[in-house]
């Protein structure tokens, strides 16, 4: 049978019409399809999950296998985690509150001095989602993430709300791979005619006018980007490139007789790790 593999690596990916288009094309044109939610902030492979059942639901589609990191590297080898490695807080010790969000149950954990600890977001099936735990200044500093096993499979540590790294589990709650983010500066030129009909945002710079051999004002702007780099605790490969480490990925799903489709915003630094094979982009 054919078959095909989306590689998502974020929300967003999910939610363009480009890529239900193409998955309907091709399970119409009797493809085995499975969509790998590869996010390494795995917070969000809940809410992926979540929004692909509504799609599911609403287009009523055949079977489609969803595969995570967590399942991809379930049965690695990896090491044992270190007690700097996370936050392990006995919640039992706390007292609970019980309320609801968009149908789903959450319980938090509050401390005697009325501050919340943490707080555990349950699936329809009452199966734990994620547990998140708070400083006493209510910002995020870890998240602990959960399969439909119950098992622990992602480790997500903050410092003020940022995903600072991201831990993958095996199934013996060992540590499998460390995600590390990192925040880089970046600037951005923009070339704009007298003609344009769209004004120039107060927050980008002029840099130089339009002049007789260049009718066009240039600006720039300055932001940032994140920056994911990968360690493998199974054989301690190094990955400056997540990219590099989504075709390892890709390598342990066995690719060689399926297609291969892409977030066509990641397409042209992706694509590099994939030579000679046929890419396609949603």
């Amino acid at each position: 049978m054919k078959r095909a593999i989306f590689l998502v690596t974020s929300i967003q990916g999910i939610r363009k019409p480009t890529f239900l288009k193409q998955l309907l094309a091709l399970i119409n044109d009797h493809y085995e399809v499975a969509i790998l939610f590869a996010m390494t902030n795995f917070d969000e492979v809940w809410q992926a999950k979540r929004e692909f059942n509504t799609i599911n639901e609403r287009e009523h589609l055949p079977s489609v296998r969803i595969i995570t990191l967590g399942d991809v590297y379930a049965d690695h080898s990896g090491i044992l985690l270190k007690d700097n490695d996370y936050l392990n807080i006995d919640l039992t010790k706390f007292t609970s509150y019980e309320s609801h969000t968009n149908r789903l149950k959450v319980t938090r954990y509050v401390d005697d001095t009325g501050n919340i600890i943490a707080e555990t977001l349950f699936w329809y099936n009452q199966v734990r989602l994620h547990t998140i735990l708070f400083d006493k200044n209510s910002r995020i500093i870890q998240i602990n993430n959960y399969n439909q096993q119950d098992q622990l499979y992602g480790i997500e540590k903050c410092n003020d709300d940022f995903v600072d790294e991201s831990l993958l589990l095996n199934t013996k709650s060992e540590l499998v791979f460390r995600f590390t983010n990192y925040v880089m500066s970046q600037k951005i030129n923009y070339g704009v005619a007298e003609t344009s009909l769209i004004p120039v945002p107060a927050s980008l710079s002029e840099i130089s006018s339009n002049k007789k051999e260049d009718p066009l004002t240039h600006y720039e702007a300055k932001g940032e980007s994140i920056v994911t780099k990968a360690t493998s605790y199974s054989d301690y490969h190094r990955y400056d490139d997540i990219n590099a480490f989504y075709h390892q990925v890709l390598l342990n799903m066995n690719i060689d007789d399926a297609r291969i489709y892409l977030d066509i915003n990641n397409i042209i630094d992706a694509s590099k790790y994939l030579p000679g094979k046929q890419i396609f982009n949603y």
